[in-house]
């Protein structure tokens, strides 16, 4: 087995014990919140701190793993994460739980913007669609994981075992720290890339067409991950172990549909097929927030979870096509940071919106962001529609 087989399969089990973490909260919250006497929107604070740290670290990822190699800052990533879960395991007051938040963003920045970084540089989109479909894996466990402990046990074994399976990765990275790749991007004749400034790349409208797409995108995604579990038990009358199975099938048609995808996504064109997968999470969307009845609403609920599914991992493997080799580093940091935002800040205000409006109105807020993303990555389209097509990185 190659070097490069061997980091693949460990960014695979990376992001899958990601996705494990990503996908705790939304089960674990109501009892959270019930256990430290918190409003419903208390949740805010925890995403707003994770958001800061998680933000400020995409910002500098290239730097940081040109500094310290990719896999020493894997590996510090996931130390990071790894304690600061089952701290939050152990934690006795509110507090203890937001500080350990805070701090586990940092290390969630460095595996998740570190490895988006790392494979579109030096793999395909192929590979980029499976990393993401791993994290799908994580994300579709996490929430059945999190169910069965808030049932049977409390919802701290859920972050104690989610802690444990993150060390486990932590010594297979700490392992294979030497094999993985420093050089970053590359021209075509192989040669190092000239980096382009911040202020250089931030007056490209294309890079800001790119992050509000994302920023809405991800929103949407994980805005719907995070509240249906409490939209199902709380507004529509579904059962907790009914709701949550509901949460790990949107997770789980997400995830399958990312494994399929990144068998057969370099015969579509990939302009072509955002667009059209774009235009199915509106409708899913619409559907899930009409809901004339539970059928067709949980209906909507699965079309948004296949539609998704190549959506990510196309974005952000095509940086380079879209904004020049020359932009692709800051393009990935910029938008990174901007899915910081979009995964903390803006499904704490969807909460905010559901508790000051009735919890339904935070489905019309999907639908907003669905449509918000497919118009501004038609607009990106246009506006990158004259630069040269530079081929993705292949096997």
């Amino acid at each position: 087995m190659t070097a490069k087989t061997k980091t693949l399969i460990i960014a695979f089990l990376a992001f899958i014990g990601l996705g494990l973490t990503g996908g705790l909260l939304g089960v674990a919250w109501p009892y959270m919140q019930s256990d430290f006497s918190l409003p419903l929107d208390a949740v805010n604070i925890l995403l707003l701190v994770q958001t800061i740290s998680y933000t400020l670290t995409s910002f500098f990822i290239g730097r940081i793993m040109a500094r310290l190699g990719s896999g020493t800052s894997l590996a510090g990533g996931m130390l990071i994460m790894a304690l600061c879960f089952l701290g939050i395991a152990s934690s006795s007051a509110w507090i203890m739980v937001v500080v350990f938040g805070f701090i586990a963003g940092f290390g969630t920045s460095i595996i998740d913007a570190g490895l988006n970084m790392y494979v579109t540089t030096y793999h395909s989109v192929r590979d980029m669609n499976w990393l993401h479909a791993s994290f799908g894996i994580g994300i579709t466990i996490g929430p059945l994981i999190m169910t069965y402990c808030v049932v049977n046990l409390k919802w701290q074994m859920g972050y104690a075992i989610t802690g444990g399976i993150l060390l486990i990765i932590l010594v297979l990275l700490i392992a294979s720290r030497n094999l993985w790749r420093n050089e970053g991007f590359q021209s075509a004749e192989n040669t190092p890339i000239h980096r382009a400034s911040f202020s250089q790349s931030l007056r490209l409208p294309v890079m800001w067409l790119s992050m509000i797409t994302i920023l809405a995108y991800v929103s949407m995604e994980i805005g719907i991950g995070q509240w249906a579990y409490t939209l199902f038990t709380q507004s529509r009358g579904v059962t907790p172990e009914v709701a949550g199975l509901w949460v790990s099938v949107y997770w789980g048609v997400f995830t399958g549909g990312r494994i399929i995808f990144g068998f057969i996504v370099n015969r579509f064109d990939t302009t072509s097929l955002l667009r059209w997968c774009l235009l199915a999470v509106v409708v899913g969307a619409f559907l899930f927030a009409w809901n004339p009845l539970p059928i067709i609403g949980s209906i909507g609920l699965i079309i948004v979870g296949v539609a998704e599914a190549p959506v990510f991992p196309m974005l952000m493997t095509t940086t380079p096509q879209r904004v020049g080799m020359e932009h692709a580093e800051n393009g990935v940091s910029l938008q990174m940071s901007s899915i910081g935002i979009a995964s903390a800040i803006l499904p704490g205000l969807i909460g905010t919106i559901g508790k000051n409006f009735g919890l339904e109105t935070m489905t019309i807020t999907f639908t907003v962001l669905a449509i918000i993303a497919f118009i501004f990555h038609e607009l990106a389209r246009l506006s990158h529609a004259g630069r040269p097509v530079l081929s993705a990185a292949s096997d």
